[in-house]
């Protein structure tokens, strides 16, 4: 009997901290619990709440004009990773013939195809970080919706000849049209079907035109967005 009662009072003698805890739970205050919002299901960051991001919104009346951001989509990228920053020249080393001898020049030399991009350990020319790559921070000023397909200047001048020869008068509106708008109603009325003769142009499958007076826009027709624009 001595012992049951031992056992009992160790029992609550190791919950009663519990209990304490709980209560100063429940009186906890903003000053100790910062960020946290009873009765709201919110987990509790433990630190007052912050916005997303401090940068400003990005401008896009500023973006870039689409055919740098074509250039830069058509960059050439066989894949390879990128081996880190190259090391920096040292200024006292000399070569024989008494020239500076270039460290970086030296490495990048033996460490394989010279267009293996210089940065972060693992990095590809698509997924080089902005601060690394002029493309990239490019595109990154530029909704994606808005990105333009990849078609060479031949392949733009086709498209452009083939919808120009039609006779039919331009759409009206269509000045301030630009990639990533969307038609109105009746603008999408004038829609018509690439000509036959641009079938072999990889990406245009699906696709149809609106013929502006001095530029050719690519829409989707199932969303009546604008995916390109052709202007010679």
């Amino acid at each position: 009997m001595k012992g049951r009662i031992l056992i009992a009072a160790a029992a609550l003698a190791t919950a009663a901290p519990l209990f304490v805890f709980a209560a100063q739970a429940d009186d906890a205050s903003p000053a100790t619990q910062p960020g946290f919002a009873p009765d709201t299901g919110q987990i509790n960051p433990g630190h007052a709440a912050q916005p997303w991001s401090a940068a400003a919104p990005l401008p896009q009346d500023q973006q870039p004009a689409q055919e740098d951001a074509r250039a830069a989509l058509m960059t050439p990228d066989n894949g390879a990773p990128s081996a880190g920053q190259p090391p920096p020249p040292s200024p006292n080393a000399q070569s024989n013939n008494g020239e500076a001898n270039n460290g970086a020049a030296a490495a990048g030399a033996n460490a394989g195809p010279s267009d293996v991009p210089a940065g972060p350990i693992g990095a590809t020319v698509q997924t080089m970080p902005a601060k690394f790559s002029k493309r990239n921070d490019l595109l990154d000023h530029m909704p994606m919706m808005a990105w333009p397909l990849p078609l060479n200047e031949q392949q733009r001048q086709q498209i452009y000849q083939a919808v120009m020869a039609d006779t039919s008068p331009p759409a009206a509106e269509t000045a301030k049209l630009k990639p990533a708008d969307s038609l109105t109603f009746q603008q999408r009325r004038d829609m018509r079907p690439l000509p036959e003769s641009l079938g072999a142009i990889d990406g245009l499958r699906g696709l149809q035109y609106l013929k502006g007076k001095d530029k050719v826009l690519l829409v989707r027709p199932s969303t009546g967005i604008i995916v390109d624009e052709v202007a010679m």
